[in-house]
């Protein structure tokens, strides 16, 4: 279901990065993108500010329990809603498929949870508005960020292995601030239904070749804004790089699968011997679908994974210290 904004968007002059001023609603055409799950606290607030820098502002309310859709619309966006909490990738599905019928120029996607600061969008912007990138990423990691310490190691380990499967050397492969050239929406076919929905795009791009840039963004964590366990996040996006990894064709190393499927088999069986109470139960399996991501991936066929590591980063640590 969509819902129509609430009044009209007044046209507003905004001061370009050449120095002119342009109108938010005129020529280039950009369609800003907002995911929100009960973010009724910030998303007037972004879908505000965001108004002057696009033309149109879309926001998926995936099946919140708040009154987001409301203050969304409230403030000037349009909204598409989501009967059931479907996960980020099915948001980013419907908000891609909505902006499409504006037929923009540049499609932009940001959080709605106030991590992202909307004046940060015209540094995405202009890279694919000069012909200088088809996808421009912005990089959290640049530090000027407070982040907190599991979130940079999470990260760290998903970029490597994104990095990995994509061919690329991005430094945040997991933020979801993004601005996308109007030629890749049409390529861009999406699986994933959560977190591991914006490793699944780069791969994906970057295997048919798009150029893919980054831009130094602001980034704002007041308290904890994600709403699943980090590890639980981590797991599934190692699971939806396996995926993308050999969606076309390959197959995961039965060696590799026979390993994890052991893993699996011993801690089921070692959990129940001990009888160890619910808890443990649901660490253990963490631990252990966390173990089967990471050996599929590490002894894909030929062993790219580990060959990859030894090559590409060893060589890297040798030149620093020559």
């Amino acid at each position: 279901m969509t819902i129509a904004p609430q009044g009209s968007a007044n046209s507003t002059l905004v001061t370009g990065l050449g120095g002119s001023l342009i109108h938010a609603d005129s020529s280039p055409d950009i369609v800003i993108c907002i995911p929100a799950f009960n973010e009724e606290a910030t998303i007037g607030d972004i879908v505000s500010r965001s108004k002057t820098y696009g033309a149109q502002i879309v926001v998926c309310d995936d099946g919140s329990a708040d009154d987001t859709a409301s203050e969304a619309s409230k403030n000037g966006a349009t909204v598409t809603t989501h009967l059931r909490n479907m996960g980020k990738g099915a948001a980013l599905k419907s908000l891609l498929q909505e902006a499409s019928k504006f037929h923009p120029d540049i499609i932009v996607t940001l959080d709605g949870d106030g991590q992202h600061d909307p004046s940060d969008i015209p540094l995405l912007t202009r890279p694919v508005l000069d012909g200088l990138a088809d996808v421009v990423v912005g990089c959290r990691f640049n530090g000027k960020n407070q982040i907190p310490f599991y979130r940079r190691f999470g990260n760290n380990l998903l970029n490597l292995i994104t990095n990995w499967s994509a061919g690329t050397s991005i430094r945040d492969t997991q933020s979801g601030f993004r601005a996308y050239s109007s030629k890749v929406i049409p390529c861009i076919s999406i699986t994933e239904n959560g977190m591991g929905v914006d490793s699944e795009i780069l791969i994906e791009l970057a295997k048919m070749g798009f150029k893919i840039e980054e831009r130094d963004i602001t980034v704002t964590y007041g308290g904890d804004t994600s709403t699943l366990n980090p590890v639980s996040h981590i797991i599934r996006v190692i699971w939806s790089i396996v995926l993308a990894k050999h969606s076309h064709g390959k197959t995961v190393s039965r060696v590799g699968w026979t390993l994890a499927l052991g893993t699996l088999t011993t801690v089921l069986v070692s959990l129940g011997l001990v009888r160890m109470p619910f808890s443990w139960l649901g660490f253990g399996a963490s631990t252990l679908a966390f173990t089967l991501g990471t050996l599929a991936i590490a002894l894909s066929p030929v062993g790219r994974f580990i060959r990859w590591l030894r090559r590409d980063k060893v060589a890297r640590l040798l030149h620093r210290e020559n």
